[in-house]
């Protein structure tokens, strides 16, 4: 066979042997899908709030104070030391309070009041983005919330004042204790029920997410025939319900637009060549990719808070 013959795989194939990745990178070509969208759908993970330094606890090999972080996230570990897994999350909530939102949340929040069909799903909890004033009617959290107070029994759940009021006895509890952690009888039993003692507001591993949550979001998919864009931005977007939701939106016709730090990888997800990923820091990829439509003043400001 000669050298003409023989088919030119350069463009597709990488000197590793695998396949390049399709999806394209030129924001010009997202911006101009984006402004004529009408429905947008976004699934946010860690990595949105990486830029606003919050700790995820999972250096160390996953260890907090010794102990596995994984382990003290589980309704078990709260009924064998309620107090060590309230500590836990004490720390995490003062971690959560001290950081701010970056500009990819304040982005976010600004794409919802200017695209009334736009809906956000958080898999985070450190409340970031409602801090960002994104709209509550177009925002559902998955993973619940630091900032919440629920009980282990009965259906309460403490939210905003309620739940701060909730929390903050139990910090000045652990202030005056002399102990370095609580202990059982220092949790507050649930004013409803009286029986259970009042929890993180967070889902923990081997919980089910919540039905409300889920029936909502579905509802969201399902009122109309077309999504026209899908944003995962600091996901993988690898596990259910994510890939779910992915799958849906595809199904009614969405591109894809994915911000991650990672490179892509073309095994997950199976982006086309219609959509897009762009790999970097999300606080400044994403008031970048959408300054057509959020304003080219919010974008420059989180390029500039970034340099």
């Amino acid at each position: 066979m000669s050298s003409d013959s023989i088919p030119d795989y350069s463009s597709v194939v990488s000197a590793t042997g695998f396949l390049r990745p399709r999806a394209s990178r030129s924001i010009p070509d997202f911006e101009d899908h984006l402004v004529i969208s009408r429905r947008i759908l976004a699934l946010l993970g860690a990595g949105l709030s990486a830029s606003s330094g919050l700790p995820t606890f999972r250096g160390a090999g996953g260890l907090w104070q010794t102990h596995d972080v994984k382990q003290l996230s589980t309704p078990a570990a709260f009924e064998e030391d309620p107090g060590l897994v309230w500590t836990f999350y004490l720390e995490r909530r003062k971690a959560a309070r001290n950081t701010k939102p970056n500009k990819a949340h304040e982005a976010l929040a600004e794409l919802a009041r200017k695209k009334q069909g736009f809906l956000a799903i958080s898999m985070n909890i450190d409340g970031l983005s409602e801090r960002a004033a994104h709209p509550p009617d177009q925002l559902r959290f998955l993973h619940g919330n630091l900032f919440d107070v629920k009980c282990t029994r009965c259906d309460l759940i403490l939210a905003g004042e309620a739940g701060d009021a909730a929390i903050q006895s139990i910090e000045k509890l652990m202030t005056e204790s002399k102990s370095p952690k609580l202990h059982r009888e220092d949790i507050p039993g649930c004013p409803k029920c009286q029986t259970g003692l009042l929890r993180p507001g967070v889902v923990w591993f081997t919980e089910p997410l919540p039905p409300g949550t889920l029936s909502s979001v579905y509802a969201w998919i399902d009122a109309e025939p077309t999504i026209d864009t899908m944003l995962v931005i600091g996901t993988s977007a690898e596990v259910y319900p994510g890939t779910a939701y992915f799958e849906a939106a595809r199904k009614k016709g969405a591109r894809v637009a994915v911000v991650n730090l990672d490179q892509e990888d073309v095994g997950l997800l199976a982006l086309e060549e219609q959509d897009w990923y762009f790999q970097g820091d999300a606080a400044v990829l994403v008031p970048e990719i959408l300054k057509l439509v959020i304003g080219k003043q919010m974008a420059s400001d989180g390029e500039a808070s970034h340099t």
